[in-house]
């Protein structure tokens, strides 16, 4: 009776990924829609932040609920398939290292950005005149943060490219996909530059995509 059993088992059935990587695989997807959201919802950035931005309804709430968290768990969680697509190489670590505290670094910046011009244009806080001119005040001091911003956006940058080189060495991904999501990581931080911001954007976030998506297959075959 045991070996009729054993034999009505469906030997070839596929394995499931563990529960833990599909978890942070819905955390992955639902931080790169939080993300979109948060982009679409601010609209072009040019480098100030006005008295209309920052009075916008919900303006606050939305850097802090949404934005700066949508970044950081998005780093985060592509950080650790990093680490599996590259079976946990020392470069596969040193990778998921840079994206994470980079990742951390941004979306904490990004929000703290955000706060001294809510406080400025809250009339519990200032006098309108007066807030406004606070807020002319802050864009003249951006530069204070921008450094910062460039500096955590070149080193999640440089732990992606080197995370992907990890998992091409370890052969986790099709062969398509590392140079595809390469071209993305660069295309991402140079289309902006010439005003393709949200192509670009979209590349780093199929990128991301695509990472956790590889990374949890990773799982399920191991």
């Amino acid at each position: 009776m045991s070996q009729s059993v054993r034999s009505a088992r469906p030997v070839d059935a596929p394995a499931a990924a563990p529960r833990g990587a599909v978890v942070l695989l819905a955390l992955l997807l639902a931080s790169l829609v939080a993300r979109l959201v948060f982009t679409i919802w601010e609209g072009p950035f040019d480098g100030t932040i006005d008295v209309a931005d920052a009075a916008r309804a919900g303006y606050w709430q939305m850097n802090l609920y949404v934005g700066g968290p949508g970044y950081i768990v998005s780093f985060v969680a592509a950080a650790v398939f990093l680490v599996l697509l590259g079976r946990h190489s020392v470069l596969a670590c040193v990778s998921a290292l840079l994206v994470s505290l980079g990742g951390i670094v941004f979306g904490l910046v990004i929000t703290a950005e955000a706060l001294p011009f809510v406080l400025a244009v809250d009339p519990a806080v200032l006098p309108a005149a007066e807030g406004a001119e606070l807020v002319g005040s802050l864009n003249g001091r951006l530069d204070l943060l921008l450094p910062t911003i460039l500096g955590s956006t070149a080193v999640i940058a440089l732990g992606g490219i080197l995370g992907l080189v990890a998992a091409l060495r370890a052969g986790t991904t099709p062969r398509w996909f590392v140079p595809a999501a390469l071209v993305a990581v660069v295309a991402s931080q140079v289309l902006p530059v010439v005003g393709l911001t949200i192509p670009g954007y979209l590349l780093e976030l199929a990128a991301l995509a695509g990472i956790g998506w590889f990374g949890t297959a990773v799982t399920r075959r191991s």
